[in-house]
């Protein structure tokens, strides 16, 4: 679908609610008009030349009740259904089809009001592009990868940090010295070019540059990513590899060594998402494959769908994730409902389980320490908020 398409399919999204504005599109086409709104303006494509800075954002707070094994917590949380933001983005329209385009984009914690990065105030998006319909988009700085930007839309959840197994199912602290997930995260540093459509298909490739390269080669990730998309259905196939970066928190975790830096994961995932009439189907399958001797193989697999139902939008998804280690797997669900009361609040409710193998412990809705992380323990959680965009 061409830029100009995306645009029109937003606006028509965001003239009413959600229930009427998706009477005339499919299903499919509602799914990315949803994704425009909650990922903030124009993620879908430039508006063709306009000139405007806006400030946008989402408040999100939920009341949430987990158990892990044996223990119970009741909490208030921030993002349940999408994260708690605010954000400023601009595009200047400069002449022969050419825009100039940037994003600042900060994570903030409702419930608390704080920072949700004391070490970065725009740790969500920070770039600078140039779009023209004909050659295409090439942004700088912090932002998605071009793998990450596939795993985002792999999931019914969009990734969110509490109420998704499957974002829960992408860690690789478990894998071995230098295993990194980092191909597909939001990182700095990175470059990223995204190809006009050739009728259904496209192309999106990206390079991120490590913040320490004093161990291990300098780039910290590059990834590719062919999609396609009629409509009615899409099609992501990507690539990636990536090295830990010492300057990241959390990016060489698994060690303290310098070997962890100099050692690659390789990154596979395809995705499917097809409306299928009464609903919208989705499959996805990712796979890492860290390069250093010894360490293990991961492999996640995840079916999901979404339907909406008036001004409800009803998304369930179930993920198996299986490594090369005995005992180490995985497996859960997450079911959620958005009712609409307008085009920008809506109230929500998620019921998630995840169930560990005896020698795997993935945990679920992890906030401020909690639930612990413990070999072969269930946990369960139930959440009911509220989401409002502006």
């Amino acid at each position: 679908m061409k830029t100009w398409k995306w645009h029109a399919l937003f606006v028509a999204l965001c003239v009413g609610a959600p229930g009427g504005a998706y009477a005339d599109i499919t299903q499919m086409q509602s799914m990315y008009g949803y994704w425009g709104g909650g990922l903030g303006p124009q993620t879908l494509g430039v508006a063709p030349q306009r000139s405007f800075v806006t400030l946008y954002g989402t408040i999100d707070t939920g009341l949430n009740y987990t158990k892990a094994g044996p223990d119970t917590i009741e909490r208030v949380q921030s993002g349940g259904a999408l994260t708690s933001k605010f954000g400023f983005y601009g595009q200047e329209y400069i002449g022969d089809q050419w825009t100039v385009l940037f994003r600042l984009e900060n994570g903030f914690l409702s419930n608390r009001g704080a920072a949700q990065d004391s070490t970065s105030l725009f740790n969500r998006a920070s770039y600078v592009g140039m779009q023209n319909p004909h050659y295409g988009e090439l942004l700088a700085g912090r932002q998605y990868t071009s793998a990450g930007a596939a795993a985002l839309g792999a999931d019914p959840f969009l990734g969110v940090a509490h109420e998704s197994v499957y974002t829960y199912f992408l860690g690789t602290s478990d894998l071995g010295v230098g295993a990194s997930s980092d191909a597909l995260g939001r990182l700095p540093n990175t470059l990223r070019y995204i190809s006009p459509r050739f009728g259904p298909f496209g192309i999106d490739v990206s390079y991120s540059f490590k913040g320490d390269q004093t161990v291990g080669p300098a780039v910290h990730q590059r990834s590719a990513m062919v999609s396609y998309a009629d409509g009615r259905t899409s099609v992501t196939l990507a690539f990636g590899q990536s090295w830990c970066d010492p300057s990241m928190s959390g990016s060489c975790a698994s060690s303290t060594s310098t070997v962890a830096p100099t050692q690659r994961t390789d990154t596979y995932l395809s995705s499917v998402m097809v409306d299928v009439g009464p609903f919208v189907a989705q499959g996805a399958y990712i796979r890492y494959v860290p390069k250093m001797a010894g360490n293990a193989i991961a492999s996640l697999y995840l079916i999901g769908m979404q339907k909406w139902l008036g001004v409800d939008l009803l998304r369930a998804t179930a993920a198996f994730r299986d490594t090369s280690i005995s005992g180490n797997y995985a497996y859960g669900s997450t079911l959620g409902i958005d009712h609409f009361l307008s085009k920008r609040t809506s109230l929500y409710g998620r019921v998630g389980l995840m169930r560990n193998g005896p020698h795997s412990s993935v945990t679920y809705n992890y906030d401020s320490g909690s639930p612990a992380p413990a070999a072969g323990r269930t946990v369960t959680s139930v959440t009911l908020g509220v989401n409002h965009q502006f």
